[in-house]
């Protein structure tokens, strides 16, 4: 994904700049500029390759945000696959089809944990937890998973007033400061693949955990 699509955003700047430049040729040459101050046209297309430059920006993160979003969600619903198929050798598939397709991805993971697999233990669980409250911030916008990532993984939330404000504050806080970077795209990544790689190969119910 990230030579395909993103690598066309590698050079935005150069992309405004030229944009810039024939916006002021484009200008220049029109009927009717003849008597504008050419400083003034050069301020105008000026303001036309900055606006053409955050529009760049902005459909870029929102690419990379929906890419991730892609991600997780195909990781989520492999999980839930996997667990169903496992499951329904012990219990009755009708109501293990239900319970798994309807219940959290943290309650997906507490059936893990159930099976003898400690998976928040795991260095790669803190991504893909950080990974699902990014998803539902870009999805829902305002809410309680903002003020979650931010007070447990608010390097994705890049708050403009943060500095001067005390760690973990929620108050006033936007959706559209919502960010994440290339590398961490990548570390998104690594995370589910550690993800599948640290996973036994059988899980063994343990029935006294289970039952309590």
């Amino acid at each position: 994904m990230r030579s395909r699509i993103l690598s066309q955003f590698d050079n935005i700047e150069g992309q405004a700049d030229r944009h810039t430049e024939e916006a002021y040729e484009r200008m220049s040459q029109a009927l009717g500029y003849g008597e504008i101050d050419m400083a003034d046209l050069a301020e105008a297309a000026y303001d036309k390759g900055s606006a053409h430059y955050q529009t760049l920006t902005d459909l870029r993160k929102q690419m990379l945000l929906g890419g991730l979003a892609g991600m997780f969600h195909q990781w989520d619903k492999t999980v839930r696959e996997h667990l169903e198929r496992e499951l329904r050798h012990d219990f009755d598939g009708d109501t293990i089809e239900k319970e798994i397709w309807k219940a959290s991805v943290t309650d997906i993971m507490k059936v893990f944990e159930q099976f003898g697999w400690p998976v928040k233990t795991l260095p790669c669980y803190a991504k893909i937890d950080a990974m699902q409250l990014i998803v539902n911030v870009y999805k829902h916008g305002k809410g309680r998973s903002l003020n979650q990532l931010v007070k447990r993984y608010g390097e994705y939330v890049c708050d403009p007033i943060r500095q001067w404000m005390p760690k973990g504050t929620t108050f006033g806080l936007d959706h559209e400061w919502l960010i994440v970077t290339d590398g961490q795209l990548e570390q998104f990544a690594d995370a589910i693949r550690d993800f599948w790689r640290e996973m036994p190969e059988r899980l063994y119910l343990d029935l006294p955990t289970a039952s309590n």
